[in-house]
């Protein structure tokens, strides 16, 4: 069967057809979803040295002038100025909640990270979708013009032989309704085709003027491991879901500790450095100066120890141990839905593969079917409605061999995002095995 699947010069341009992987480069440049996402990424990753400042040594710099004027009933007292900076520091040395915070920040950056990687990996199997979709409504176009014409040819036929009288006029009628429906199946072919080249070219962010086909002799290639297990075992513990959801875990019994923190005491090393004239230093430290201008300074060690707050970090804790709660079922549900997925994809793949050489041996078998109720027409032991009949099994049974191939794609491509490894190398590895570089226009021209 002389497949054209490909799409087909839409546009003026460049003649060079467009695998899977080259358009799904396209779309990761220039899909806003996956803009939205690596903004939301670079975002993200800056949780990590947030949650370190709190570490780091804090230090401030004020710069203070002031104009001051003193009024005493019966005395003249001149004003004064008053005019200094003052450097503090402050360098955390026992600070379990900003410990905590920071060890937090990290997880949100390594969370971003897998965010990241799902929406790339969404994005890829939405490219690849629009991309089967395209073919495959290619394929229903070419194989709705084929019957189209032989119906038509069918048409044809009876009526040579109603003029000479070995048909009926109802032979004539049945190929005219054959033929008006077949007209009406490629019309509707026609317009999903233009939907979805226009659905890929929205998701690439370009016209689409050629893509590559499916070789005739493609054959889908088998999937490792060939077992069920392993793959459930994988997607429990490789999907971004679940990973994302193990990072929520960690992240809430960070929050429980960083809570509880809130009963222990702070160690931090400060000071302070004031210069300034002998207004401000005699304001400062509480020494007098004179009239000089002075420098005063000190360092030491603070201990905070909270004694009472109103029992809100009892409360706050027990709110950190229901979420902390929630955060674990939430990871078991992921990961139960994780195997789900990967359950389905592994036997759409399994079955698909079956479907698509039963489906095979199904075109041949109709093929031949065809044939001979053709050729029982001439000789007059078969009636048109069997001609027609035979021939539209057989272009419903290519039209479900095609899409069998492609669903049965799709669903290996969702098994390898099921476990997280779906990624731009797997895409070229389907254009290497299953594509064709050579696409065909509109009118089926190579």
């Amino acid at each position: 069967m002389k497949r054209i699947a490909g799409i087909l010069t839409i546009a003026a341009g460049t003649t060079q057809a467009a695998g899977l992987a080259d358009l799904a480069a396209d779309a990761l440049a220039a899909d806003p979803a996956y803009r939205s996402a690596e903004a939301a990424w670079r975002a993200g990753i800056e949780k990590m040295p947030q949650g370190r400042a709190g570490l780091l040594p804090q230090l401030g710099v004020q710069q203070s002038v002031y104009r001051n004027g003193v009024r005493i009933p019966g005395m003249s007292v001149p004003g004064y100025s008053t005019v200094g900076f003052t450097v503090t520091l402050n360098q955390p040395i026992f600070k379990l909640d900003a410990w905590e915070a920071y060890q937090q920040g990290r997880l949100y950056a390594t969370d971003a990270d897998f965010a990241l990687a799902a929406a790339r990996q969404e994005l890829l199997l939405q490219v690849a979708q629009a991309y089967v979709d395209v073919l495959g409504a290619g394929d229903d176009a070419t194989l709705a013009a084929g019957h189209k014409d032989a119906v038509a040819a069918q048409l044809v036929l009876a009526r040579r032989r109603f003029a000479t009288g070995d048909a009926t006029i109802v032979d004539v009628n049945e190929a005219q309704a054959a033929v008006d429906a077949a007209v009406a199946d490629q019309v509707a072919a026609d317009n999903q085709r233009h939907v979805k080249v226009a659905a890929l070219e929205k998701k690439v962010g370009h016209p689409v003027a050629r893509i590559d086909t499916f070789r005739d002799d493609a054959r889908l290639p088998p999937i490792e491991p060939a077992q069920l297990a392993p793959w459930l075992e994988a997607a429990r513990l490789s999907s971004h879901d679940v990973r994302r959801k193990e990072i929520a875990v960690q992240i809430a019994r960070r929050e429980r500790a960083k809570v509880r923190a809130g009963h222990f005491p702070t160690v931090s090393l400060v000071g302070n450095l004031n210069n300034g004239n002998a207004a401000f230093i005699n304001g400062q430290a509480n020494f007098y100066t004179g009239g000089n201008r002075g420098t005063a300074g000190a360092i030491g060690i603070q201990i905070a120890l909270p004694l009472t707050d109103g029992l809100m970090t009892r409360s706050r804790t027990r709110e950190a141990l229901a979420l902390e709660e929630k955060a674990g079922h939430d990871l078991a549900d992921a990961r139960d839905n994780a195997a789900l997925v990967a359950r389905d994809a592994f036997l759409g793949v399994t079955s698909g593969r079956t479907r698509v050489d039963a489906l095979g041996t199904a075109v041949k078998s109709a093929a031949v079917a065809l044939k001979s109720n053709q050729t029982g027409y001439r000789v007059g032991v078969r009636v048109n409605a069997d001609v027609l009949e035979a021939g539209d099994k057989l272009y419903r049974a290519q039209r479900d061999l095609a899409r069998a191939r492609y669903e049965t794609l799709m669903h290996g491509l969702r098994l390898k995002a099921s476990v997280g490894a779906l990624d731009t190398a797997e895409l070229a590895a389907v254009d290497a095995s299953l594509l064709q570089r050579a696409a065909v226009d509109q009118n089926g021209g190579r």
